[in-house]
């Protein structure tokens, strides 16, 4: 490899090698409490049939345009002036609607405990979700990259402002606070819970730079070459992407059942 790849490959390997020891010393100091994220999954599919036979159209145009990036990559079209829509479709458009999607995902799961809450989400709501969303992804990745700890803190710790701000009126700021609240003296809880599908989930987006960087050039340039590996890579992340803001919600359930802070 060269240095190019070098670099390229530190910056995914590091931020996910510190999430992988953070979630294996989360076994160890929160053995002795339950873990119940597989029950929390199992469940996820029939909370989320009302979502998926409400969405489902834009669940497939959010699919379909992952797709599509995948088969046109962008350094491809960006010497193509004619294709400058193309070209911004596909660094922000599949990531915008997933975005939304999540937002409008996690409001269905909260239906049957909060009603009305939905019909709330208007444009503004959706704006300062995804900057504050935004904020809090580029804060904690710089953190984890230079500083370690701090990101790895900021991730889990803010894990919930998802939920919080999707069920408790759309408030940035006091659904980060809320989420700090929640989890606070819980971080080794936290990290159990979500630790695992996060770890799947960048595995599958860093694909197939985390494969191609460690094989010889002419396996690097068959795997880079197949189209639709890359593309159910792509959409598999994605899905997941949606099923961990499920995830999250029921987290804050348990977290904030009864008053107690507590996923026991």
């Amino acid at each position: 490899m060269d240095i190019a790849n070098h670099i390229e490959t530190a910056i995914l390997i590091v931020p996910i090698v510190l999430a992988f020891s953070n979630w294996a010393l989360s076994l160890f100091f929160a053995r002795k409490s339950t873990n119940y994220l597989a029950f929390d999954l199992k469940q996820l599919w029939p909370d989320s049939l009302p979502f998926l036979k409400a969405q489902w159209p834009i669940i497939t145009v959010t699919l379909a345009a992952a797709t599509w990036s995948q088969l046109h990559p962008i350094p491809d079209l960006s010497d193509k002036p004619e294709l400058a829509l193309e070209v911004f479709l596909s660094t922000f458009g599949s990531s915008g609607i997933l975005w939304i999607l999540n937002l409008f995902y996690v409001s269905y799961l909260a239906a049957p405990k909060y009603p009305g809450r939905v019909a709330t989400i208007g444009a503004w709501g959706l704006v300062m979700y995804i900057i504050t969303d935004m904020a809090i992804v580029t804060f904690g990745a710089l953190g984890t990259i230079l500083f370690v700890a701090p990101g790895l803190i900021i991730f889990t710790r803010s894990c919930l402002f998802l939920p919080v701000y999707a069920i408790h009126g759309h408030k940035p700021l006091s659904a980060i606070r809320q989420s700090w609240a929640l989890t606070k003296g819980n971080y080794w809880l936290v990290s159990r819970y979500i630790g695992l599908p996060i770890l799947v989930m960048m595995a599958l987006y860093c694909y197939p730079e985390l494969v191609t960087n460690f094989m010889p050039a002419g396996t690097q340039d068959a795997i880079k070459n197949c189209l639709p590996l890359d593309a159910a890579f792509t959409s598999a992340a994605q899905v997941l992407n949606i099923a961990i803001g499920g995830l999250l919600y029921k987290l804050y359930e348990r977290l904030s059942t009864a008053g107690t802070i507590s996923i026991d």
